[in-house]
């Protein structure tokens, strides 16, 4: 097997693995998978816009805006106006969002500790390092 066809089996296989431990957390409150992620973003960079929200999530506008338009009347998500740019909109989360976010965020960092226990401790660098690689590497491919 190709190297890159080695990498892209290698990503796809990570892919789902790690969409298995994300579903474990999106069924446990009135959120479906979709809005959690939502919320893990506008939590992790407050005052994103729905542009840069749908770029990180990597999904139309118009989806997003859906998916954050049932976080507000949920009470989850604050939208207001930009100060700098009134054809903008940022989005905050609100208490609700944030007690959920901080949820959200404990529970991966549990699982990802789990996930590294079972990785040698003089391996888990190069692991951090090659994730970096990759991470990277998707970047510079944009």
């Amino acid at each position: 097997m190709s190297y890159s066809k080695n990498f892209r089996e290698q990503v796809r296989q990570l892919e789902f693995l790690l969409d298995s431990v994300d579903a474990e957390d999106c069924c446990c409150c009135s959120v479906n998978k979709q809005q959690c992620f939502a919320l893990v973003e506008i939590g992790r960079a407050p005052g994103i816009s729905l542009k840069e929200l749908a770029d990180r999530l990597h999904s139309d506008k118009s989806g997003v805006s859906r998916t954050v338009d049932d976080l507000v009347k949920k009470d989850f998500v604050v939208r207001k106006p930009s100060e700098t740019d009134r054809r903008y909109v940022e989005l905050t989360l609100a208490d609700m969002g944030s007690e959920r976010f901080e949820k959200i965020e404990k529970s991966m960092d549990d699982k990802f500790a789990d996930i590294c226990r079972n990785i040698p401790k003089d391996k888990q660098k190069q692991v951090l390092e090659s994730l970096e690689l990759i991470n990277s590497a998707l970047e510079a491919s944009k």
